[in-house]
């Protein structure tokens, strides 16, 4: 079985103004050593689904139904309704997460020795001087220079590159299984961001860790991902090999990204293509496909494939691939959308 196996994850936040769906029905499989990207403009609900895995989602949201099933020695544990005292011993041991952005997740107050050392001592139960060591062993092994003397450093004395670079760190001091990337090059320079995906490559390939990439980079996820998921409004709408998906979209919102990447035009001094409109907000998702507003494909014939009414599947199209739309085997022709789609959320 896969090592981590998501089926029909619902998490929701309920707020004075109604029930808030950011998550629902996500299904997904990670299995050892592969990459996975889940990718998606921002407000698909890539996020939410990370932290759900680790039921890290504060209140006034929460996991509603699905499970997320773990395999680990001794069994399978579903993290969904996992006891509090079992998830503590799975964060940080046997799945390592490395946040968004590194200045808000360290603790400015603690060396980043401190820091990386007591993600060790409290999953391998070792005393100050090996964890410390194991902190020492675990900077030089993310390429930080001297790392001896900014064991001893805070994390506003670092630049943005080494401190995601501890957070990597803190993330596979105890050798997780998996490993789950939110944006981890975002806020970073371009050379920054191909050292980091260097490291997490290399680091992958000596380990054997798994990685749950999660990104809008959809370049970043050519070249580290065995695997992709497309997210929208939600939901996964396309998941296939990473070289089937970029060879052949098969769900017009994955086109449409595809499209609009920038060594996509084929006139670089030309305007760059984008997707109409906007994702809409999870307390107005649209009815049927919710992508059909802003699709040049969408049909509105009243029969049984028509987007604005009938909710699409995730059905195979060829081995491996699954496609969330009622026309994939035959698009047909785009039409043209309006360029100002309406704001659902006015």
């Amino acid at each position: 079985m896969p090592l981590l196996e998501i089926t029909n994850l619902v998490t929701a936040f309920h707020t004075p103004a109604g029930r808030v769906p950011a998550v629902d029905g996500v299904s997904l499989a990670i299995d050892r050593g592969r990459a996975v990207g889940l990718v998606g403009e921002s407000g698909c609900g890539k996020s939410v689904t990370a932290l759900s895995i680790l039921r890290l989602v504060a209140a006034p949201g929460a996991i509603e139904s699905g499970a997320i099933l773990l395999e680990r020695p001794g069994g399978t544990v579903d993290l969904a309704t996992a006891p509090e005292r079992t998830l503590r011993t799975i964060r940080g041991g046997r799945i390592g997460m490395i946040f968004q952005e590194p200045m808000t997740s360290l603790n400015p107050v603690l060396t980043v020795g401190e820091q990386v050392a007591e993600v060790v001592r409290l999953h391998r139960r070792v005393g100050r001087g090996a964890a410390r060591a194991r902190a020492l062993e675990m900077l030089d092994l993310v390429r930080i220079a001297d790392a001896r003397r900014r064991l001893d450093e805070y994390p506003h004395q670092l630049s943005g590159g080494m401190r995601q670079r501890v957070m990597i760190a803190m993330a596979l001091a105890c050798e997780p299984d998996l490993v789950i990337a939110d944006e981890p090059t975002t806020a970073l320079d371009v050379t920054i961001q191909a050292q980091i995906l260097e490291l997490l490559a290399d680091l992958r390939q000596r380990l054997g860790t798994a990685l749950l990439l999660i990104t809008h980079d959809l370049g970043v996820v050519a070249e580290t991902c065995d695997e992709v998921a497309v997210m929208y409004a939600g939901r996964i709408v396309e998941r296939a090999p990473a070289a089937a998906l970029f060879a052949q979209p098969r769900h017009p919102y994955t086109m449409g990204l595809l499209a609009a990447r920038a060594d996509a035009t084929a006139d670089r001094t030309g305007p760059l293509r984008t997707i109409p409109g906007m994702v809409p907000p999870p307390q107005a998702f649209p009815s049927g496909c919710r992508f059909h507003p802003r699709c040049g494909y969408a049909r509105s014939d009243g029969g049984p494939g028509d987007c604005g009414l009938s909710v699409p599947d995730l059905r195979p199209l060829a081995p491996g691939h699954l496609v969330r739309c009622h026309h994939a085997a035959d698009l047909g022709p785009p039409r043209t959308v309006a360029s100002h789609v309406p704001d659902a959320s006015r």
